[in-house]
């Protein structure tokens, strides 16, 4: 079965890149979207260098964590733009970069700049610190849904945000 779908991703590969069909002197052009599982990987391995998803938050230094998050935001949108409308992928990328633009919104400038880069306490880094394990729950939950869609091996830097597995209880 494993030759066979890898044939089936080919194909898919094969059909995104053709721009047009011409039949008895009638064309039509358009152009399909990507094989999705190509799209996806590409996300993810721009992901496994973000480090604002996976370094201990203390570590952070808040300006450079709000430039990473726009970046992963512009990165999120570029995906977006190559995929179907009704894409399961989409609709996982729209959940992130709503994560990425609510913790943008959160923050803006002057609340960041005031903020002492070791991250003394105080409420604004406390606030920062809680919003930044929210941005990283909600983009690990999609992390996974597409790891698992697609069987994408992770790196284990970026895995550390997916949510943890149930544990299982010994009496059942």
């Amino acid at each position: 079965m494993s030759s066979v779908r890898k044939k089936a991703l080919k194909s898919k590969e094969l059909l995104s890149r053709l721009g047009g069909v011409s039949v008895l002197g009638v064309g039509m052009s358009f152009k399909p979207t990507e094989a999705e599982r190509t799209v996806v990987r590409e996300l993810l391995t721009g992901f496994e260098d973000r480090r604002v998803l996976f370094v201990q938050a203390i570590w952070e230094q808040p300006k450079y964590v709000l430039s990473s998050v726009e970046k992963m935001r512009g990165e999120l949108t570029g995906t977006i733009k190559r995929l179907g409308e009704d894409s399961p992928t989409a609709a996982a990328c729209r959940t992130m970069r709503g994560a990425c633009r609510d913790f943008m919104t959160e923050f803006d400038g002057d609340k960041v700049t005031d903020m002492d880069p070791a991250f003394g306490k105080n409420r604004d880094t406390e606030n920062f610190l809680m919003r930044l394990g929210a941005l990283r729950a909600t983009i690990g939950q999609q992390i996974a849904l597409l790891a698992h869609m697609y069987e994408i091996d992770l790196e284990e830097q970026l895995a550390s945000v997916l949510p943890p597995l149930p544990e299982l209880d010994d009496k059942a």
